[in-house]
């Protein structure tokens, strides 16, 4: 892993926003915290302003429950306790899943991105519920499968001699964003990319 361009002086801290998106790609929950932890350690800083959650992968025609998302959010919630993360948000739950996410939940979901592929029009009923227990809603336009295994492994082959890329796979993609807060532009972006050997056949 290289490290990040630019890490956040401490005596400029306050006046950044440090926001992340997280894409768990394999299904060790565990990878929640390392995956903060390493932003945290890449960027210099103690603490995440956010963090927003993209929905764990899913079988082909399985549909997403509260079920499958409350391991992850209690992953968050930890993280939000131990004074890693201020808030924590969600990405693309209708609001069904977002109502019964947010009655569930200790740690309530602050956001919810929206896809703009799926909807040009935010849902009337999501509007309504977002607007009564004050999430935000976003947008956002990555696409279903944001690395596929076969193009991290060309990205491979491209960048390291004698990477045996065909034997690696990424685990999970952490995508971070510092803002001015009072000026509202980006100061510096970037991605990060935990990736797992496979075991031998």
């Amino acid at each position: 892993m290289t490290p990040a361009l630019e890490t956040i002086n401490p005596e400029e801290r306050d006046e950044m926003k440090v926001s992340v998106k997280l894409f768990v790609l394999g299904n060790g929950l565990s990878s929640i915290r390392h995956a903060v932890d390493m932003a945290c350690s890449t960027l210099a800083v103690a603490q995440l302003d956010s963090v927003i959650i993209a929905p764990p992968p899913l079988e082909d025609e399985v549909v997403l429950t509260l079920e499958h998302l409350q391991p992850y959010w209690g992953e968050l919630e930890s993280l939000v306790q131990d004074n890693k993360v201020i808030a924590i948000g969600t990405s693309d739950l209708d609001k069904p899943l977002l109502e019964q996410l947010y009655l569930w939940a200790q740690v309530k979901p602050s956001s919810n991105q929206v896809n703009l592929a799926s909807c040009c029009i935010m849902p009337p009923d999501l509007t309504a519920f977002a607007k009564q227990f004050d999430i935000q809603l976003l947008t956002h336009s990555d696409s279903k499968e944001i690395l596929a295994e076969e193009s991290f492994q060309e990205a491979l082959r491209e960048g390291i001699q004698d990477a045996r890329a065909d034997s690696w796979s990424p685990e999970w993609i952490l995508r971070y964003s510092v803002i001015v807060k009072t000026r509202g532009i980006i100061k510096s972006k970037g991605y990060i990319i935990q990736a797992k050997r496979k075991a031998p056949l």
